[in-house]
């Protein structure tokens, strides 16, 4: 298969690798912002929309990247359970709490991460 092939393939994979590891680093950094941070009414207000934005962002690079059929099932079961864990994190933040949340969204982020980088090294052999 020629590098532009290849490049081609991993393109949504290397997308969903950026934006779960953008939304591993927002629950790594919300907690810590938001302890030094007490007056920014405003943040936790966009805060609560973040999961489904990451969500928004994230489900369509699963589709995009599963076009191909799969030899290996397990990147199939990681990506889907991955933007599962991301809309539960989203739906129960008010029953997890803050740090609840951050654990379970990282969770789910590194499931995204483990899935799309098996996906991408499965296309290029």
């Amino acid at each position: 298969m020629s590098n532009k092939s290849n490049s081609k393939l991993g393109f949504w994979d290397r997308i969903g690798i950026g934006l779960s590891g953008l939304c591993a680093i927002h629950c790594l950094a919300v907690p810590i912002v938001i302890s030094l941070i007490p007056l920014w009414p405003a943040f936790e207000h966009f805060h609560g929309y973040t999961h489904l934005i990451f969500f928004l962002a994230i489900a369509p690079t699963v589709i995009l990247s599963l076009q191909r059929k799969h030899e290996n099932p397990k990147v199939t079961v990681l990506l889907f359970s991955g933007v599962i864990v991301i809309f539960l994190a989203w739906f129960f933040n008010d029953t997890l709490g803050e740090y609840g949340e951050a654990g379970v969204t990282l969770i789910g982020s590194t499931l995204l991460i483990t899935g799309h980088w098996m996906n991408y090294k499965s296309k290029m052999h």
